[in-house]
């Protein structure tokens, strides 16, 4: 498991189980068989040359404590997709997430997260200027793609070996939240490992 927040989780729960009796080797066993929590720090590992973490975050506070995970980890250039906790939430944190993306990360791909009733361009463009703002340039570090499935393609494109790729803001979610409570079926970690795989088969040919 990655994070220091981690450590303080099982630090934690070892303070519970001592506290009700439970023997040190017995807990020891239990955390040992913990591997994470889906779609939090979720590494998505087909083989690929480069590190792939799928993360709840949407948050600033919670993606900045994400990047500081990463500065613990050994790596190349940062990738880092977003979008922005979705329609009818906070707005004033879009621009936010983009300057904190724009800032923290080699290049930025702004897409589609869960626009509910509002327009998702108008969205991904509000997280894109945050991004400008910290100094990203567009179609050189800073990209933006309607469709998440093309911003993650591109993102994989993109890496090259010891690089990570950060996906935010859906984590283990099984659906983007669309227009009059429409529900399209969609797993970040799903999508991840089908194009991890259409990239194997394009590099091989």
């Amino acid at each position: 498991m990655l994070g220091r927040f981690n450590v303080g989780n099982i630090v934690a729960a070892l303070s519970v189980g001592l506290g009700r009796g439970i023997k040190i080797d017995k807990l020891k066993s239990g955390i040992e068989k913990v591997s994470g929590v889906p779609g939090r720090l979720e590494r998505i590992d087909e083989g690929q040359p480069f590190t792939v973490i799928v993360d709840y975050a949407f948050e600033p506070h919670a993606v900045e404590k994400l990047y500081e995970t990463i500065d613990e980890m050994e790596h190349g250039k940062i990738i880092h997709v977003l979008g922005s906790a979705g329609g009818g939430r906070d707005v004033s944190r879009r621009e936010r997430l983009g300057q904190l993306a724009g800032k923290r990360a080699d290049s930025v791909i702004v897409t589609d997260e869960d626009p509910y009733n509002e327009n998702p361009a108008a969205i991904i463009e509000a997280v894109a200027i945050g991004a400008e703002q910290a100094g990203k340039k567009r179609n050189v570090d800073l990209f933006t793609d309607l469709e998440r499935r093309e911003a993650i393609r591109r993102a994989f494109a993109l890496a090259q070996a010891g690089d990570v790729v950060l996906i935010t803001g859906k984590g283990s979610e099984q659906a983007i939240c669309r227009v009059n409570g429409r529900k399209e079926k969609w797993d970040d970690r799903v999508v991840c490992r089908e194009e991890l795989a259409r990239r194997d088969k394009t590099v091989d040919n």
